[in-house]
């Protein structure tokens, strides 16, 4: 099978160093941030909708500052996925891992913001536990087949967001693995959705979580690599969340997810994919 495009520049650029990756990520993000381009407009909305306070001078600082670590998760995936696993994994410098996590015997679930480095996060969790993901097929046979060889080198699961891959990530929790979610994006439309707030806006939230924690009897974390640009290296952070709260009502268990979202957000806003469409009719709106 021929190589996906992809692939040649990941594995080119692997031959880098970190510092020489983000140093690419800073030359990707200065052209984004000056041609009118779709991730821009909807950063820029974003921001503008959920921290208003902020005067437009620090919105735009904001803006530019989020674009360049959208650049960065780009450009590092050459070490992230191509490194041997024990290399880029020494680039995690510090790690405030709850003892809840560690001492853990129960099925898992673990919340992965689109924060920081989750790419680093997903590598790390598949060496420590049993792992399974969520993904979402490619249509480029070859090219599907690399994400899948780079996001599971260091054992992880990957399965389709579809029937199937659910039953077996819940298979895989009630025999005591550990499954990661990344929730904070809008559901397709015909997906179940709950309404609650992120911000202060109305954000459709995935009923995931709660559908889970009503079910089975698991621990729930919430997980960050967070990336320091200065020296090139990575904090992660696991802490636990309230599985009866995830559990509750359908208003409360998806208020409670993204209000816990929205801490770690707040304490580095320059690393959230503000790109992401995340609330409703706000996508392309001209502010």
């Amino acid at each position: 099978m021929k190589k996906p495009a992809i692939q040649h520049v990941v594995e080119l650029l692997s031959h880098c160093s970190i510092k020489t990756q983000h140093r690419l990520g800073d030359l990707l993000g200065f052209f984004v941030n000056r041609i009118p381009n779709q991730l821009s407009t909807l950063a820029d909305n974003n921001i503008h909708l959920c921290l208003g306070g902020l005067n437009r001078a620090k919105q735009e600082r904001l803006r530019k500052d989020a674009i360049l670590h959208t650049c960065y998760s780009l450009t590092e995936l050459a070490a992230v996925w191509c490194w041997p696993v024990e290399k880029i994994l020494a680039r995690v410098e510090t790690e405030n891992v709850c003892d809840q996590f560690t001492n853990s015997s129960k099925g898992r679930i673990v919340i992965a913001p689109h924060l920081g480095s989750w790419e680093l996060l997903n590598i790390w969790l598949a060496g420590k536990t049993r792992l399974w993901s969520l993904y979402k097929p490619q249509k480029n046979p070859a090219t599907d087949q690399f994400i899948l060889q780079s996001r599971g080198r260091n054992g992880a699961h990957l399965v389709p967001t579809n029937a199937s891959g659910l039953r077996k990530i819940i298979r895989g929790i009630k025999k005591g693995d550990t499954i990661m979610v990344l929730p904070d994006q809008k559901p397709r439309a015909g997906r179940a959705q709950i309404d609650s707030h992120f911000f202060g806006q109305l954000a459709p939230t995935t009923p995931l979580v709660r559908n889970i924690c009503r079910k089975q009897d698991c621990d729930v974390f919430i997980a960050v690599m967070y990336r320091r640009r200065a020296n090139s290296s990575f904090e992660l952070s696991i802490e636990p969340l309230a599985h009866d709260r995830l559990a509750a009502s359908e208003h409360e268990s998806a208020q409670y997810l993204n209000d816990e979202i929205e801490k770690l957000v707040k304490a580095h806003l320059e690393q959230y994919q503000w790109g992401y469409e995340r609330f409703v009719h706000s996508e392309y709106q001209s502010l």
